[in-house]
């Protein structure tokens, strides 16, 4: 591990996500396919949200009651809008105060508009193991 404590050194770099026009039940399926708890959501190839596990509960209810519909619900309709973004090259405190202080649990990486990762809270974890 670089010294220096970088992002990209602990980031995940194969990163899944879904286009912005995906429905529900794609945002399902990849949540049921993978053991992560947060997908990015693109378009155009640019990262416009990210969506939680939490996300897709609160859907859950509207959907549940009535309030929208699951094979017209777009991924637009459960994202997080505009996420903050950090560069693969950014320290790893700055990354750790950043989810601390907006109570987030993950950040997209991103390297001149395009995606090259993901870091979470569960990476920050680990790396203050492994040190």
């Amino acid at each position: 591990m670089n010294e220096n404590g970088l992002v990209k050194d602990i980031m995940t770099k194969d990163v899944v996500t879904v286009d912005v026009n995906d429905r529900f039940v794609k945002i399902e399926e990849v949540f049921d396919l993978h053991d992560f708890h947060h997908i990015i959501v693109l378009d155009a190839g640019q990262v416009v949200g990210v969506i939680s596990k939490q996300d897709l509960l609160k859907k859950y209810r509207d959907i549940r009651n009535d309030q929208l519909n699951a094979d017209i619900t777009l991924a637009s309709h459960v994202m997080s809008n505009n996420p903050l973004a950090v560069d693969p090259d950014d320290n790893i405190g700055l990354v750790a105060d950043i989810i601390l202080a907006n109570k987030f649990h993950a950040l997209p990486v991103v390297e001149d508009g395009v995606l090259m990762g993901i870091v979470t809270s569960h990476d920050l974890i680990k790396y203050g193991f492994e040190r």
